[in-house]
């Protein structure tokens, strides 16, 4: 209920992964259809992290199929946002 977009999915799965205790360092993986996968890949995608949240919820990695792609968490996604009404 408190993502708009990708992006804010990304922020929000690196706080879930951080409260589970998982680690930062290490890679994730994102599991989607091929267009999304596609459009994460992209730079026009870090583009809209930059502009909507400011940073980058983490590095994206290679994509390993058309439907999975590598993510990195950041601890820059932890920060919560005071003046976003849906940054929880």
């Amino acid at each position: 209920p408190y993502a708009r977009h990708t992006t804010t999915n990304l922020r929000n799965a690196t706080r879930r992964l951080a409260a589970l205790g998982a680690p930062l360092d290490r890679a994730a993986l994102i599991s989607t259809n091929p267009d999304q996968s596609r459009y994460i890949a992209s730079a026009t995608f870090a583009d809209r992290n930059q502009t909507e949240l400011g940073y980058q919820p983490g590095r994206i990695g290679a994509r390993l199929s058309p439907t999975q792609v590598l993510f990195q968490p950041s601890a820059a996604s932890l920060r919560i946002d005071p003046s976003d009404p849906l940054d929880p």
